[in-house]
């Protein structure tokens, strides 16, 4: 009967310590979750720095607008108008972005718009449906954000006003670039 009393206590003793040990790992864990989490910082961008960003560089911006999930703000940019929708967002704060701009002309035609897709990277476009004799189009560029600041928006912006400009002018939106002067 003693012996039986020793594996009782010594079962007793193993069930406290398991215990014990389980108590540590779930402190240890639950400081070192919180820890983690925020070491690693999420992609995305505040609308509002964007927004700022933007104009910063000169773009007007129209004040944020809202439509069922979608998120948007309007650019006003020389003789262009483009739009920035946000994705993926939390609390203003948005994992990726889409430039888009729609054109209406005469000109454009599905011919046209083939082959600005063939011929150039990364933006896309695609005609709409529209009324009249008039054709709609629209070209678009995809973002995914990083984590950090609004800085990363730099080349991307960059390829996407250049590009514009160069799409409106090849579907007949804007005239042709004037050609340079010859060389003397």
């Amino acid at each position: 009967s003693r012996r039986g009393g020793d594996k009782l206590g010594r079962w007793r003793e193993i069930r406290m310590i398991r215990g014990f040990v389980s108590l540590v790992a779930a402190a240890l864990l639950s400081v070192a979750a919180p820890a983690a989490a925020q070491t690693t910082p999420q992609p995305g961008l505040a609308i509002a720095d964007v927004s700022a960003w933007i104009a910063s560089k000169g773009g007007q911006v129209e004040p944020v607008q809202r439509q069922g999930d979608q998120v948007w703000i309007t650019v006003r940019d020389g003789s262009l108008t483009w739009l920035m929708f946000f994705y993926g967002c939390q609390a203003d704060v948005c994992g990726d972005v889409q430039y888009s701009a729609t054109f209406t002309s005469p000109t454009i035609n599905p011919e046209a718009l083939n082959v600005w897709n063939r011929d150039h990277r990364f933006l896309k476009a695609f005609q709409i449906p529209s009324e009249g004799e008039e054709v709609t189009a629209v070209v678009q560029y995809d973002l995914l954000l990083q984590p950090g600041g609004v800085e990363q928006l730099n080349d991307p912006t960059s390829v996407w006003v250049g590009l514009l400009e160069t799409f409106a002018r090849h579907i007949g939106y804007l005239p042709p670039a004037e050609a340079a002067p010859p060389a003397q």
